[in-house]
């Protein structure tokens, strides 16, 4: 074999017809990127029970009516929660659901020093 033959054909005299050149490509935009969802919109399942006045089934109570976390407890207001309440029995009738939305105000914004301060002063969700 000679070294012609590892030529390109257009050095062994033929002709070559040239590769159209690539046809340009358009930069591709990336998508955008969605805005984060603001914490408070999210839904959170925070301990409910960590309130002072509300155990496990108050809680229950609360989760099923769509109250499943502090921030969402802490824009409710006691007469909704006392709706709640009622709607779900006699049992219920001795909570006292108006200190609530304050304690729960403080745990959605991670006071706990201040949690923890109102909580003393509290006995089933009433000021001592």
């Amino acid at each position: 074999m000679s070294w012609a033959a590892w030529l390109p054909p257009a050095s062994q005299g033929g002709t070559a017809t040239p590769e159209p050149p690539a046809e340009p490509v358009e930069p591709v935009e990336p998508a955008p990127v969605a805005d984060p969802v603001p914490v408070a919109a999210v839904a959170v399942d925070d301990d409910l029970t960590r309130i002072e006045g509300i155990g496990p089934r108050i809680a229950t109570l609360l989760k099923e009516a769509g109250i499943t976390g502090f921030a969402a407890l802490a824009d409710a207001h006691a007469e909704q929660l006392a709706a709640v309440l009622a709607a779900a029995g006699p049992r219920f009738r001795l909570a006292q659901p108006a200190s609530w939305p304050q304690q729960a105000a403080l745990l959605a914004a991670g006071d706990e020093a201040g949690f923890a301060a109102l909580a003393a002063e509290l006995k089933g969700g009433v000021r001592r």
